[in-house]
Formats: C-alpha cells, structure tokens, sequence
C-alpha cells in the first residue's frame, strides 16, 4: 500500500485529489488543508507517508518549496513533489535544487500522478527534454550585476511571491495584464532567471521581499 499526503489550501483538491487516487487499490490517500500553520504543517510527523503532494501556494506567509525546506531539515527522507496549478516549469528546477522530487500539475490526469509517485518511489525525477534543456541554459548563465528595481517591480515581485496569476496581480494593482506581463519580463532579466519561483527565492535572499 502506498501512502500519500495532499498538503493544500483547497479542501475541494485535497478530497478530488483523495478521490481520483483511491480509485487504486494500492493507494491509501491522506489530506492536510486549513486551518493550519507553517509551524503546524513543519512539525508534522510524516514517518508514515510515502509521498507528499505540496501545493506551491497554501495562503501562508511561505511557499510550498519554502515549507517543503523546512520538512526536509527535519525529516530528510520524505519524499515531497510540489502540485501546482501553475505552469511546472516555473517550479521545477527550483524544486529539485532544494531536495524536493520536482513538480506536477494538478490538472494532468490520473496515471500521470500515479506514474509520477512511482518514479518518486524508486528515487527518480521526471523531467521533460525541453525542461531538461532549459535548466541547462539557465544554469550557463553568468553571474549578474546589481541593479535597481521600481515600486510597481517589487510589489509584483511581492505578489509572485503570494503565487498570484499575472492576470490577478494586474487586477491588484489596477494595470493591465500586458502591462504585468512586460514587468515581469524586465524582473527576470534584471535578476537573470527564467522563472517565478526562481526570481521570488533569489529576490528574498537579496532582501528585496
């Protein structure tokens, strides 16, 4: 039997998720939703559990790889995949910098998750050619040179870090979703990445979230 926690802010996914996996026989489905706490979800004992799906915004003052950080200090043998409804690519490579089993959408089918928590279980990482290619491309690039971000650039920077949509960043802060778009694009090029997760960890080291 395989064990599987759904650590999420949404109850309507931690029971669709409890659901869809326990169609299979083999597969045992826990679920951890509100209200909880980063010290509560941290400080949980998960001796018991196989894999972990971690959703990447859980309405806490930390991400999903943040708080999978702070498990894996404790409890360096869980195996945790971060589960997304964003683009995965914006988490993988970040994901798996950090010790976590890389990331899978949501919104992909049931034997694809099931695929995915197998290779986790023999200690693989599925990673797309493309994916693969791309983290090679940004791991070569040089090191950057400090530079100056405006208000408007640190407040989305602030609401990436909330895991906000482009288009729900632009409703925040009343400009158009384009608008969002092209500083986001002028954020990752001035922190020299390619992805959310990437700019938001890499800005709060430089103490600029």
């Amino acid at each position: 039997m395989v064990n599987v926690l759904v650590v999420d802010d949404h109850i309507a996914v931690t029971e669709g998720t409890k659901a869809i996996l326990e169609t299979c026989d083999d597969i045992f489905v826990d679920t951890l939703s509100p209200p909880f706490s980063i010290d509560l979800i941290k400080d949980k004992d998960y001796a018991k559990y196989d894999v972990i799906l971690m959703d990447i915004n859980l309405g806490l003052d930390q991400n999903g790889i943040e708080v999978s950080k702070l498990i894996l200090k404790d409890q360096p043998d869980c195996k945790i995949i971060i589960y997304t409804g964003y683009d995965i690519e914006d988490y993988f490579v970040e994901a798996v910098k950090n010790g976590i089993f890389g990331a899978i959408n949501k919104n992909t089918t049931k034997q694809n998750i099931i695929t995915y928590i197998n290779h986790v279980l023999n200690g693989d990482i599925v990673m797309s050619l493309e994916l693969c290619k791309r983290s090679l491309k940004t791991s070569a690039k040089p090191p950057r040179e400090k530079v100056g971000y405006t208000e408007r650039e640190r407040k989305i920077l602030e609401l990436l870090g909330e895991g906000l949509t482009n288009q729900e960043i632009a409703d925040k802060i009343y400009v158009s979703k384009r608008t969002v778009e092209y500083s986001i694009t002028e954020i990752f090029n001035k922190l020299n990445v390619s992805s959310r997760a990437e700019a938001v960890l890499i800005a709060k080291s430089e103490g600029l979230l």
